[in-house]
């Protein structure tokens, strides 16, 4: 076994395979080491991408096994799942190993579990991902620009083939484990059952109608204190589909973690896969802040529609990754929103075929949306 740059443990996968693609075109001469249950998918993508490195069998659940594929790189790109189930099992792998830690998902759980007082002490970047991730960034940019932001509305969804470690996690989000439902921020405070889901709504550049579902993450609610904003909606939006909302219709044990997981993200990832069934995957990210700057009143809004949900997720954790490896960020356990440069990141998916549309506007885009809500 050599020593490499960037060991990614899931990186023949959907997010560890647009991961590496990422990481090669930025830098040609990496070294990198790909990790999963078979080692034949590995190789064969190293050959694909034409560069140095190794290809690695590796258990994710065998301490020994997980050491051995830590050892030597300077960086562990986790990009397995689901993320309820790694946990900070690989960052602590990582940290024994001596090598900095990306794991695109590693939410509110992982940043508890890793901040136990004085024993993590390596270099640590979570949520480098689509959601969560640049639905952190995205708006804090927005945020940025203004003197006093004042208030965030937010609809962001995204219909796109499910593989069952994102169906699990997507499971666990639902029923709470993520965030809270129905929520809103009123008077800089978490307001329970403040929103009511939507129906049939037309966001702008969405180009069809959609429904829309509140819901409050930590992500959003991390944002909302960051900024001192005093208002937030967020919706989370999708296409109505039969099959898939009849499965989350009984899966509620399993949103719940009170039922069998992988048995729901087997049915879930199914029903999904029937929904998209002759319909193009979309992701779309609609943000709008208002406030003022110096005393005149501002808003500023973000567009972003894409199609691939794995080439997003992962470009911010090739992103992250690369920020690490050339020093620009830190020991420490960082969340990817607050390390990467936005500058950046807006131009890395400016020159991504799989995003379709990118505009920061100077005026509101979802002023129809609440005018709509309010004749209802």
């Amino acid at each position: 076994m050599t020593d490499v740059e960037i060991a990614v443990l899931g990186g023949y996968g959907a997010v560890g395979a647009a991961a590496l693609k990422a990481l090669t075109d930025r830098r040609p001469g990496v070294t990198v080491r790909i990790g999963g249950r078979n080692e034949a998918p590995a190789a064969a993508l190293l050959d694909k991408l034409g560069v140095e490195g190794e290809a690695l069998e590796v258990d994710l659940n065998d301490g020994r096994s997980l050491a051995g594929f830590c050892r030597g790189a300077r960086l562990v790109l986790n990009c397995a799942g689901p993320s309820y189930r790694v946990l900070d099992r690989v960052a602590w792998a990582a940290l024994a190993a001596g090598a900095a830690y990306v794991d695109p998902g590693g939410d509110k759980p992982v940043f508890d579990a890793l901040h136990r007082p004085g024993t993590f002490t390596g270099t640590a970047v979570l949520t480098a991902g689509m959601q969560p991730g640049l639905t952190g960034l995205l708006p804090r940019h927005l945020a940025r620009s203004m003197s006093e932001p004042r208030a965030l509305t937010a609809y962001v969804g995204t219909m796109d083939r499910l593989t069952p470690a994102g169906a699990a996690d997507y499971l666990l989000s639902l029923g709470g484990s993520y965030g809270e439902a129905q929520a809103a921020i009123r008077g800089g405070i978490r307001v329970e059952r403040e929103l009511e889901p939507r129906t049939g709504v037309e966001p702008p550049y969405a180009g069809r109608r959609l429904d829309a579902y509140p819901y409050l993450s930590f992500e959003a609610e991390e944002v909302a204190r960051e900024f001192g904003l005093a208002e937030v909606d967020w919706f989370t939006v999708y296409e109505g589909g039969a099959h898939m909302m009849t499965c989350l219709s009984r899966l509620q044990g399993a949103m719940r973690g009170e039922s069998d997981l992988t048995e729901a993200a087997d049915e879930l990832t199914r029903a999904a896969a029937l929904d998209l069934f002759g319909k193009e995957p979309f992701q779309l990210m609609l943000f709008e802040v208002t406030g003022s700057h110096h005393g005149t009143p501002a808003t500023r809004s973000l567009a972003l529609r894409g199609h691939d949900t794995y080439v997003l997720t992962g470009l911010a954790g090739a992103l992250a990754a690369i920020d690490v490896l050339d020093g620009r960020t830190g020991p420490g356990i960082h969340h990817a929103a607050h390390t990467l440069d936005p500058d950046v990141v807006l131009e890395a998916l400016r020159n991504t075929p799989e995003v379709t549309t990118l505009e920061i506007l100077e005026h509101p885009i979802l002023g129809a949306l609440r005018v709509e809500e309010g004749e209802l």
